[in-house]
């Protein structure tokens, strides 16, 4: 899987303790699917649902719960839209992180970490109800070929307002 091994990165079933869609919304760590292997997978490696859109905290979060080698550059690149207060830089286990951002990158994010090909994960927007959230997550681990973010977003109901940056 190159550089980038997951550390929780099942599919969503309930954690220990919870059983409900709300339970999930607070359980502890990111809201994270990533497609078996990296082979043929087209647009994107899998899915993220922040909680928020404060970027430094959520990229921290994501950034944690992947283990990227120590001695690897790494660089993670967001959409513009999808962020509130983006930083140049965040620091992740003791180390720095640069932060990039383009303003039209389809709520994806963009993780490069040495030399590999970069992460690609569908941006699933916080507000989104939690079950439209589990079906796209589900979607971008599980679609093969070229599937688009937007026709993601839109097949599993998430209005294009929501994936819209606030006020916009």
């Amino acid at each position: 899987m190159g550089p980038f091994m997951a550390r929780d990165t099942a599919p969503l079933a309930f954690p220990p303790g919870t059983t409900t869609a709300s339970e999930l919304m607070t359980a502890p760590g990111p809201r994270l699917r990533l497609a078996p292997g990296r082979a043929e997978r087209g647009v994107m490696n899998g899915g993220w649902w922040p909680r928020s859109r404060d970027t430094a905290a959520e990229l921290t979060e994501l950034l944690t719960a992947l283990a990227i080698p120590p001695d690897a550059a790494a660089r993670v690149t967001i959409d513009f839209n999808d962020w509130d207060d983006i930083p140049l830089r965040i620091t992740v286990l003791g180390r720095e992180v640069r932060v990039g951002w383009l303003a039209h990158l389809d709520h994806m994010v963009a993780l490069t970490c040495a030399r590999a090909d970069p992460l690609l994960l569908l941006v699933i927007p916080p507000e989104t109800t939690p079950a439209s959230a589990e079906d796209a997550l589900a979607r971008c681990a599980a679609e093969i070929g070229v599937p688009q973010p937007q026709d993601i977003l839109a097949s599993c109901d998430i209005p294009s307002a929501i994936a819209e940056p606030l006020g916009g």
